[in-house]
């Protein structure tokens, strides 16, 4: 890890990127359909904070991406909910359609151009999105498919990050553990997946946050994002020093054990930095920071 990449600043500007893919279609599994983004600064939440939030023309335009198949027969059995629901809104927002050159251009203008630079990008599930290494998140995958070129992030200054890591590890500790043991048996029942596991998807953690058991994240990819802003900011808030030290550009995945044993935070932290799955990217070479973002290829 290179913590010494995120320079002193009065601000740190985030970008907290969310996408809603395809699913349940070997034709189009992983295509990006909805595109969401907040950009704002993580020691002033409450001001100058930016957003996006598009559609990606060439995915929502083929209705067969609408669709589940069975993964053997290709056969459709049914329709993708979530998707549908995006097409009405594209429909009454025509504005929100874009095809996807048009979304990473902006995307990457904005990273190196939001208040001076974005110092730090993340994702609830970093992998899921971006990828880092030879994980291929959404974001690779789409950009190869519709433009034929390779995704690369090459802005000098940009440190990465997982939010979901930073979440299970540094917000969900006694104070949550404590707080879900005592819900009644229906509330609990929110908190915990189908096997009976305390959960750290984003929308617990919001639950947790704003001690609202009956919040439902919309899963639309700008207001996702949007909760996820915020569950960042109220990490730093609290664990900006440990967060600069153990997780910028040191993506590790969960580990849901460490959760379900209700362990501490510095448990969950030594646990963390033994582990030998994680991807551990190379640090980046320092560059001059171009005037304009172009795309390597």
């Amino acid at each position: 890890m290179n913590a010494s990449r995120l320079q002193p600043h009065k601000h740190t500007n985030v970008c907290v990127v969310d996408t809603e893919c395809c699913f349940k279609n070997s034709d189009a599994h992983g295509l990006i359909y909805h595109f969401g983004a907040v950009f704002g600064n993580l020691d002033n939440p409450t001001r100058g904070m930016k957003t996006m939030d598009y559609y990606v023309l060439e995915t929502i335009e083929e209705i067969n991406n609408f669709l589940f198949k069975n993964s053997k027969t290709g056969e459709a059995y049914a329709t993708n909910g979530a998707m549908a629901r995006a097409w009405k809104d594209s429909a009454r927002n025509p504005h929100k359609v874009k095809p996807w050159q048009f979304i990473v251009d902006e995307f990457l203008y904005r990273l190196e151009n939001y208040n001076n630079g974005v110092d730090i990008l993340t994702a609830y599930n970093y992998n899921f999105d971006i990828g880092e290494g030879r994980k291929i998140g959404t974001i690779r995958k789409t950009h190869t498919q519709y433009t034929h070129k390779s995704f690369y992030l090459k802005t000098a200054r940009l440190n990465t990050c997982c939010l979901m890591d930073i979440s299970a590890t540094l917000l969900l500790n006694k104070e949550f553990y404590n707080w879900t043991e005592n819900l009644n048996a229906e509330d609990k029942a929110r908190m915990t997946t189908e096997k009976g596991n305390l959960s750290y998807s984003a929308e617990s953690v919001a639950r947790f946050l704003n001690l609202d058991v009956d919040y439902v994240e919309p899963h639309t990819a700008q207001h996702d994002s949007q909760i996820e802003f915020m569950i960042f900011c109220k990490a730093w808030a609290t664990h900006k020093a440990t967060i600069k030290k153990h997780f910028l550009n040191n993506i590790k995945g969960v580990s849901w054990k460490t959760i379900q044993d209700k362990k501490s935070m510095k448990a969950k932290l030594e646990h963390r930095n033994k582990s030998t799955k994680a991807i551990k990217p190379k640090l980046k070479p320092k560059v001059i920071k171009p005037k304009v973002q172009q795309e390597l290829f």
